[in-house]
C-alpha cells in the first residue's frame, strides 16, 4: 500500500506546499487509524464461528510508564522532522529517485546502534552497509560514462536526493524507539502507538501547514485549492494513511525490528514501476538495480 504514497504526494505538490500535503494526509487519516486501532486492540477473529466471525471485549486505557512516554514523544520528533523532507524532496525530485534513498534506514539504524549501545556490526551488517551504498550509486550509474565518481557528485547535486537521505536517517532510529514504545505499553498494542504517534506528530505539523507568512488571502486560498485539485489522490493517500501503519505497526510488534524494517524497503521497487507507468519518469532500469541492491544490503544488515 505505501508504494502507492510516494506516486500520490508527488501529484498533490505540484499544486500544494510539502508542509500542507504532510498534514492534511495525516490529520485526515486519523478517523480511520483510530477506528482500526479499536478494531486491532480490542476484538480477536475467531476463524471456528460462523454467525460471530470476531469477538470484542470493553475498552480499557493501556497501561504505560515513564520509558513509554520518551520513546513515544522522541519517535514523534524524529517522524515529524522525517516526513517534512521526504515530502520536501518529491516535490524536488523524482519519486523513482526519492523512494529507493529512503531505503538507506537499515544502514543508519546499525550505525546509531554502534555509536549509541555499543553494538558492534558483524562482518554481513558491514558488509550490508557497503552493498547500500553501491545501490544508492546504481541510481544514476548512467551517468558513469562521463566518470566513475560522476553518479555520486550527481546524486549529491539534487537537492531532493540530499533530503531523502536526511529522512531516511531520521527514519533509521524511529523504528526501534516505536519498538521501545511498544515493549513498554500494557497490553502491547502496535496500533495505538501508531494512532499515538500520529496524532502527535498532525499537532507539530499544525504551526507550519497554516502558515502564512508574507502572503495574501488569495494566495493562502491558492494553497488550499492545489488539495481540492486533486481530489481522488487525497482520498486514496488518506485511506493508505490510514490502514498502512495498523498492518505496519502490528508487524513491529510481533516480529524483529530489522527484519520487518527490510521487508517494508520492498516498497521501493514497487514504486519505482509505479513512478514509471503513471508519472512517466525515466531511467527506470538503473533505478530499479539501485533499489533492489540496496534491498539486498538491507537484509544483510538485518542478519
Amino acid at each position: 500500500m505505501t508504494s502507492f504514497l510516494p506516486i500520490l504526494n508527488k501529484r498533490i505538490l505540484h499544486d500544494a506546499r510539502p508542509p500542507l500535503v504532510a498534514w492534511a494526509i495525516n490529520a485526515a487519516s486519523l478517523p480511520i487509524l483510530a477506528g482500526g486501532t479499536l478494531l486491532f486492540t480490542q476484538c480477536a477473529f475467531l476463524p471456528g464461528k460462523e454467525r460471530l466471525p470476531f469477538s470484542c471485549t470493553s475498552f480499557h486505557l493501556p497501561q504505560v510508564d515513564g520509558v513509554f512516554v520518551a520513546a513515544l514523544l522522541a519517535s514523534v520528533a524524529l517522524n515529524w522532522a522525517a516526513t517534512l523532507l521526504s515530502t520536501m524532496a518529491l516535490e524536488q525530485a523524482d519519486a523513482s529517485l526519492v523512494s529507493p534513498l529512503l531505503t538507506f534506514n537499515p544502514a543508519f539504524t546499525l550505525l546509531v546502534a554502534w555509536l549509541t549501545l555499543g553494538e558492534i556490526p558483524g562482518i554481513p551488517q558491514t558488509l550490508g552497509v557497503a552493498v547500500v551504498l553501491l545501490g544508492a550509486y546504481l541510481l544514476e550509474v548512467e551517468e558513469a560514462r562521463t566518470g566513475l565518481l560522476t553518479p555520486l557528485r550527481v546524486l549529491l547535486r539534487r537537492p531532493g536526493a540530499v533530503l531523502a537521505v536526511g529522512a531516511s536517517a531520521l527514519w533509521g532510529t524511529t523504528t526501534v524507539l516505536e519498538k521501545v514504545a511498544i515493549e513498554h505499553m500494557r497490553p502491547p498494542s502496535g496500533p495505538a502507538v501508531a494512532l499515538l504517534g500520529t496524532f502527535l506528530m498532525v499537532l507539530l505539523l499544525t504551526p507550519g501547514a497554516f502558515r502564512s507568512s508574507q502572503e495574501g488571502l488569495s494566495v493562502y486560498q491558492s494553497r488550499w485549492q492545489g488539495l481540492r485539485a486533486h481530489p481522488r489522490a487525497v482520498a486514496l493517500a488518506v485511506l493508505i494513511a490510514g490502514v498502512a501503519p495498523l498492518f505496519g505497526f502490528t508487524a513491529i510488534a510481533l516480529g524483529l525490528v530489522g527484519y520487518v524494517t527490510t521487508l517494508f524497503k520492498l516498497s521501493a521497487v514497487l514504486t519505482i514501476l509505479w513512478a514509471r507507468w503513471f508519472l512517466g519518469e525515466g531511467r527506470i532500469r538503473s533505478r530499479l538495480l539501485g533499489a533492489g541492491v540496496m534491498i539486498i544490503g538491507g537484509i544483510l544488515v538485518a542478519t
